[in-house]
């Protein structure tokens, strides 16, 4: 599931994953999110958290989200990815390079490290 992070800096948006996120929480809670940061004008800077406790997605939803970064590839300016997690950190990084946002990956007791990197 995805619970969005209320203290972010302004014009920067959070969400924590746990569990098993679903193409349900993509659809009511991380997608109604971005859309509103995108209407406010300007590219989004996202923090996303993935806690211990993170279990990973949903049957289906590698693909749903493939479809969903790439209707939103240019639309992002900084992500900060928050993980503890070898192989989430890792994947992360394989990205760096090839979108045209800022990535940059944080460990768990990073996260205020990571909002300031956002507000920047």
């Amino acid at each position: 599931m995805f619970t969005t992070i209320d203290d972010m800096p302004a014009g920067a948006i959070g969400f924590a994953a746990s569990g098993v996120v679903t193409a349900a929480d993509r659809s009511g809670v991380l997608e109604p999110t971005i859309g509103s940061a995108l209407a406010e004008g300007g590219r989004v800077r996202l923090l996303y958290v993935a806690g211990e406790d993170f279990a990973g997605y949903d049957a289906g939803m590698p693909l749903d989200e493939a479809v969903f970064g790439s209707r939103h590839f240019a639309d992002f300016a900084k992500i900060a990815l928050v993980s503890d997690t070898c192989s989430l950190r890792r994947a992360v990084r394989a990205l760096d390079g090839l979108m045209p946002a800022e990535l940059r990956v944080f460990r768990q007791a990073e996260v205020e490290t990571a909002k300031l990197w956002l507000a920047a």
